[in-house]
């Protein structure tokens, strides 16, 4: 009798001693799709057509960005969506990819303009940065430092916590080029169709 009131006695203090409590999972929900490409990748119970074309890749500093053209659609429903696609490869191995709307490209390749004509006469504190981000989470930065005076450019996912590709002025030039390209390819499809 005696070793189960110790037994019960030691359970009681056990009770009374703080516990830690488990997280509660608040991502219990996947992501809502933030572009009308995203959105097709969700579809269920329908065939979905997906089509891509090889644009081309910029190389930086410690990966590349590749550019695609795609175009998706819903068979069933006879609806169409298209755009790019943007993969981010740090060390040769995919980060992210992101997909831009087909009606985001204007004003992405508007963003490129302005950020590559960037100079100081934009700020007159010792340092900025000149930030632009698509509905998917592709992110283009420019910044810059009056120490060492010079302007620079980066892209990255906002999705990801993985260091920006860090371009030149050229290099930005270069991926402006593309996503032209991709844009031409795309209305050119739209028009056939």
């Amino acid at each position: 009798m005696r070793t189960l009131t110790v037994i019960l006695a030691g359970a009681a203090g056990l009770a009374l001693l703080p516990q830690r409590a488990l997280p509660q999972d608040t991502n219990a929900y996947p992501l809502q799709p933030q572009t009308r490409l995203e959105g097709f990748e969700t579809n269920t119970g329908t065939v979905i057509i997906r089509a891509t074309a090889p644009i081309g890749t910029v190389a930086a500093n410690a990966g590349e960005l590749s550019i695609k053209c795609k175009d998706i659609t819903d068979a069933g429903a006879g609806r169409r969506e298209s755009g790019i696609s943007v993969e981010i490869l740090l060390s040769g191995r995919r980060e992210d990819l992101l997909l831009v709307d087909y009606d985001e490209l204007d004003p992405l390749l508007n963003a490129i303009d302005y950020l590559s004509r960037l100079d100081w006469s934009v700020t007159t504190f010792p340092g900025f940065d000149a930030i632009y981000t698509t509905r998917g989470g592709l992110r283009l930065v420019a910044f810059g430092g009056r120490r060492s005076g010079a302007i620079e450019f980066a892209v990255r996912s906002v999705r990801a916590n993985w260091p920006p590709l860090v371009f030149s002025r050229d290099q930005l030039g270069q991926l402006r080029s593309l996503v032209e390209q991709a844009k031409a390819k795309l209305d050119s499809i739209r028009k056939e169709k």
